[in-house]
């Protein structure tokens, strides 16, 4: 649990390093592969330990419609990543978080399995490509008023570069 400490202590440089010496399920540029399992950013971002059962939805492609995914098939638990996106015409705008944690924004677009995605720096603002394979989380029916603000704080601050082109 060193990136949690890492975290907690805000080393922001000690996080950058054991982020660029882990593999992960999050690949640099484009296409999409799978990898194992890695950390971004302030820890927001880290795969699960094994593989999740796909979500029905995810076999076909999203359609569009707010979704919620995250490590575990319950909300808001402590330490575990979650990701709040919304699909329209295979974009997507949304944000990484852990609960009572920061939050990094995304936009990109979707190819059924797979997010391609460019994530936001909450801190700094720079931007990164990364790639998620939602067969490796599970789909979560119920999304909160907290999802939503979160959503929504993403989608204001991105949606001319992705719905408005």
């Amino acid at each position: 649990m060193v990136l949690t400490y890492l975290i907690l202590t805000g080393s922001l440089e000690a996080i950058a390093i054991v982020l660029a010496i882990s593999p992960g399920n999050f690949s640099i540029g484009f296409p999409a592969r799978p990898v194992g399992n890695s950390d971004i950013k302030s820890g927001v971002l880290s795969s699960p330990s094994a593989p999740n059962p796909a979500p029905d939805s995810a076999s076909t492609g999203l359609a569009e419609g707010i979704y919620l995914y995250g490590q575990s098939s319950k909300p808001d638990e402590i330490k575990t990543e979650y990701f709040v996106f919304e699909m329209r015409q295979s974009k997507v705008i949304g944000a990484f978080y852990l609960p009572r944690s920061a939050f990094y924004c995304f936009y990109g677009t979707s190819d059924r399995t797979q997010l391609n995605l460019t994530v936001v720096d909450s801190y700094d603002g720079s931007r990164s490509p990364y790639s998620v394979n939602l067969e490796q989380y599970y789909q979560i029916s119920s999304i909160s008023e907290n999802d939503r603000r979160i959503l929504g704080i993403c989608q204001e601050a991105h949606k001319q570069q992705v719905w408005e082109n």
